[in-house]
């Protein structure tokens, strides 16, 4: 972000001669336009108690855009959690004390004082605010707090300023072609970076609309993808993808696929650009610094970083630069970077194992894993206490008709020997989370609880 932009409205999208009609936020039976959802969220914020934080639990993504916009207009730093858990949320009140809760639904043994937050029951009868264009909010502002997933560990807070997730959203909508006529239909959770990004910051900074749900099951999808107008853009996840692909039926036009959360293998983009007869682009990027680049899975492991983002070698590392971030930020991840500006992901930094002296990927094991016939779901996992140096790996997998043996055996024809799980638990799903990842303090649960199976 150049240092100076001094502040920046908190809806860059909203054009003030079509704000009143243009939409922002769709759900079955109701479109909220910009400026609807404006007058709503100012008076909401005047409704709120006193409080230095918010934590944003509402899954309604309108009502959580409400939310969010609320905070603004308050001056008030929202939080956003990993996830719903009550021990989760706990934890992040007790290291910001005083905060509250704003949620579209009742969070059962919730203890930290909680707001409803509901949608207006008439949009249309609410009067435009005073003035024709959103509030301005200081772009240095870190109006946002991000919490990583915990899939690698303790979940981690990253504060976000105002004008850098504008900035960033404005970039990504261009390297998207995502505008004021564009709707996306999103799976992801509005808490997690990379849909805060595509389906909160994208609409309010470029005026495109946004789909309220959240839909889990291929049939809800298809349906929220049905009921919106075209164009549209699917932002998700490999999961859901792997699911739509085996549900296939008479799904609307989709002009772009966008994933992110986990590595897409070429086979299931292909099949999901065939079926739906639409293009299908990865993100790359991480909490700490947002997305940053992306590519067409199917042209191949070559990565286009966003306009004016790049990076620089650090040692076996890299830092990325750009102009929505307030730094360098270092990556965790270990890149291959090119002359022409791109660059290749060659593994996960938290990913990267070391056994017998030979490097590989989880990442990479996992698609080898993945790729066997009759295994549905599965991981890699590094046993508990087994760094730098890891003895042994486990895995745990969904196989249905396939015994520990057979899946051994069929392991074994696909990557090094020194690489084969000691424990192999076999299990009926996979602990993922709302983002498709899967916890790793809970796949260790499963290691220790029913490793039993052991090589």
């Amino acid at each position: 972000m150049p240092d100076t932009i001094a502040a920046v409205p908190l809806m860059p999208g909203l054009r003030p001669a079509t704000g009143a009609s243009a939409p922002l936020v769709r759900r079955p039976g109701q479109v909220l336009s910009q400026v609807d959802l404006l007058t709503q969220a100012v008076r909401l914020a005047a409704a709120l108690p006193p409080a230095p934080f918010v934590i944003n639990l509402c899954e309604d993504r309108g009502l959580f855009i409400l939310a969010l916009c609320a905070a603004l207009v308050r001056g008030v730093q929202t939080l956003l959690p990993p996830n719903r858990l009550v021990q989760s949320i706990e934890e992040i009140v007790a290291a910001y004390p005083g905060a509250l809760c704003l949620s579209d639904s009742p969070v059962a043994g919730l203890a930290p004082p909680a707001w409803l937050v509901a949608a207006p029951v008439d949009p249309a009868a609410a009067q435009p605010p005073p003035l024709a264009r959103a509030p301005v909010i200081a772009a240095a502002w870190e109006a946002i707090l991000v919490f990583t997933s915990g899939s690698t560990g303790k979940p981690q807070p990253h504060p976000k300023r105002w004008g850098d997730v504008m900035a960033c959203a404005a970039v990504a909508a261009r390297r998207f072609g995502i505008g004021p006529a564009t709707t996306v239909v999103a799976t992801v959770p509005p808490q997690h970076m990379y849909g805060l990004e595509l389906s909160v910051a994208v609409p309010l900074a470029v005026g495109a609309a946004v789909d309220a749900g959240r839909p889990f099951f291929p049939e809800d999808l298809r349906l929220a993808l049905a009921r919106v107008p075209a164009p549209r853009v699917l932002v998700t996840t490999p999961i859901h993808l792997a699911a739509c692909v085996d549900a296939m039926g008479d799904w609307p036009e989709v002009a772009l696929v966008i994933s992110a959360t986990a590595p897409l293998s070429g086979e299931l983009a292909g099949l999901v650009e065939e079926r739906l007869g639409t293009r299908v682009c990865e993100i790359y990027g991480c909490t700490e610094a947002g997305s940053i680049a992306s590519r067409r899975t199917l042209d191949g492991p070559h990565w286009q970083w966003y306009d004016s983002a790049s990076a620089a070698a650090q040692g076996e590392r890299c830092a990325v630069t750009a102009d929505f971030l307030p730094a360098p930020v270092p990556l965790s991840d270990i890149l291959k970077l090119h002359d022409d500006g791109t660059f290749q992901l060659l593994g996960r930094g938290s990913d990267m194992v070391k056994v017998a002296g030979k490097r590989a990927s989880l990442a990479d094991l996992n698609l080898r894993l993945n790729a066997i016939p009759g295994v549905t779901d599965g991981v890699f996992v590094i046993p508990a206490g087994e760094a730098p140096e890891v003895r042994r790996l486990a895995v745990v997998a969904v196989a249905p008709g396939l015994d520990r043996a057979a899946l051994l055996a069929a392991l074994r024809e696909r990557i090094d020997p020194c690489f084969l799980p000691r424990t192999l638990v076999l299990v009926d799903r996979l602990p993922r989370n709302e983002t498709g990842k899967c916890p790793r303090e809970r796949l260790l649960e499963l290691v220790q609880a029913r490793g039993g199976g052991a090589r």
